[in-house]
């Protein structure tokens, strides 16, 4: 009996051409790479500046494994849109969903291992998101860091997971081509050109990606990483972004609805060519799947969104409107000066949603003493937080205090100060911008 054909798909060249091109400039990083916590930054510096072509190198291989990624999303929704997957196999559309869940853990592993500030936050901040999961977070978080700290037990187990995801789509590349007879058939019936054309196509945007915009996908290097300080402007890896920001909103808010939604769509995302039983391949024909993809996708545009515009963070600060006293002006400047913005809040507004709010530690009817206590070393009170220890002047260890426990929305009216203009000049009560409501 003749095998059935399936169709060719017009990716299937640009796939296997952005593996190879990330696989064999991943072996030419695997030379030099130094994967310890004190040497993995200066050897990808070495990389960069003293290896002759390195840093096109180091371009081909992030840029290349983000396209592989963007490529691997592209095949499933053209999959999904022409309903595909009802005329194959099961099995196959099950492959097509863990590629592109390799092809994410590989890149989430790989974007940690220069270790530079952008690397070392990035990753902590996702993690902490990771750690929100219901049930298994916090064992999940901290398998992966090996212990309580990111550190150099957490470099060798991402550098390890990074190399075995590579194998895992190679692995799996190869047995969903298996599974997939007909394809060279097809390909020469006339398919063969178009997937040419496209993966030209392919080749010349991700070479102008590595020519002038490599630091969309590329770690810049500009500073090694320093657990003590929090950056300034700092977002988790892109393919993240909106997970995160999912993860913050709903855990928050819904934490057990969350855990429900996170295992239905996972059953959505394996399930579908079994649950899906109508026959009709129209996209408009199968408005229930249509339904939950369309949701799906314009949860993912929308929460990306949200969490682009929150790479803003810090460049105002809340501070009490109605006559500050001088601690409390202090305390606010210590507070953008530690970029604390980079994981909360102040009474929902000019931060990221990674920590509690601020506004809390006045509800939460926090002493001073302990407030101080916590920020110097919070990981005593909360072991597993991607809190870092902070070493501040008692003056300003006070000040700071004073000023988290000013932020009662019951009892105080309260504006957003320009960070440059708190830090600078420091103005008298009445003089700022805008008021938050």
């Amino acid at each position: 009996m003749k095998a059935k054909k399936f169709s060719f798909d017009f990716l299937t060249y640009s796939l296997w051409g952005g593996f190879a091109l990330t696989l064999f400039s991943g072996i030419f990083l695997l030379v030099h790479y130094v994967p310890t916590f004190a040497q993995a930054f200066s050897s990808l510096q070495r990389v960069n500046e003293q290896i002759p072509f390195g840093w096109m190198v180091r371009r081909i291989h992030a840029v290349g494994g983000s396209f592989l990624l963007l490529l691997f999303l592209l095949h499933l929704l053209r999959v999904f849109t022409v309903g595909e997957y009802k005329t194959r196999p099961g099995a196959l559309w099950i492959f097509e969903v863990l590629l592109v869940f390799a092809a994410l853990w590989a890149n989430f592993t790989g974007f940690f291992l220069p270790l530079s500030q952008e690397a070392f936050w990035g990753t902590a901040s996702t993690l902490s998101a990771f750690s929100t999961i219901p049930w298994f977070g916090n064992s999940l978080v901290e398998f992966l860091r090996g212990g309580r700290e990111l550190g150099g037990v957490a470099l060798t187990r991402f550098f390890s997971m990074h190399l075995g995801g590579a194998a895992l789509i190679a692995l799996l590349l190869f047995g969903h081509d298996r599974m997939a007879p007909g394809r060279a058939e097809e390909a020469q019936v006339g398919q063969s050109p178009r997937s040419l054309w496209v993966f030209g196509l392919v080749a010349l945007l991700l070479f102008a990606v590595i020519s002038f915009t490599s630091n969309w996908f590329t770690d810049p290097l500009r500073e090694a990483a320093n657990p003590t300080v929090n950056p300034e402007g700092t977002l988790p890896p892109w393919f993240f972004v909106s997970l995160q920001e999912a993860f913050s909103f709903f855990h928050s808010t819904y934490p057990v609805l969350s855990a429900i939604l996170a295992v239905l769509v996972l059953i959505f995302l394996f399930g579908l060519p079994y649950l899906d039983r109508n026959p009709e391949k129209g996209l408009l024909q199968r408005p229930l799947s249509l339904s939950i993809g369309a949701a799906l996708m314009m949860g993912i545009v929308y929460f990306t969104l949200v969490g682009m515009a929150g790479a803003h963070y810090g460049e105002k600060v809340v501070l009490p409107g109605d006559h500050p006293t001088a601690a409390e002006v202090r305390g606010a400047q210590v507070y953008a000066l530690k970029n604390c913005a980079y994981c909360h809040q102040v009474l929902g507004h000019q931060g990221r949603r990674e920590g509690p709010d601020m506004a809390v530690v006045r509800q939460r009817d926090r002493s001073p003493e302990w407030i101080q206590r916590f920020i110097l070393n919070a990981r005593l009170y909360q072991p597993g937080t991607t809190m870092p220890k902070y070493e501040i002047p008692l003056e300003d260890l006070e000040a700071l205090s004073a000023y988290l426990l000013s932020l009662d929305p019951t009892r105080r009216v309260f504006q957003a100060v320009d960070r440059e203009t708190l830090l600078n000049f420091g103005p008298p009560a009445g003089s700022w911008e805008k008021k938050i409501k």
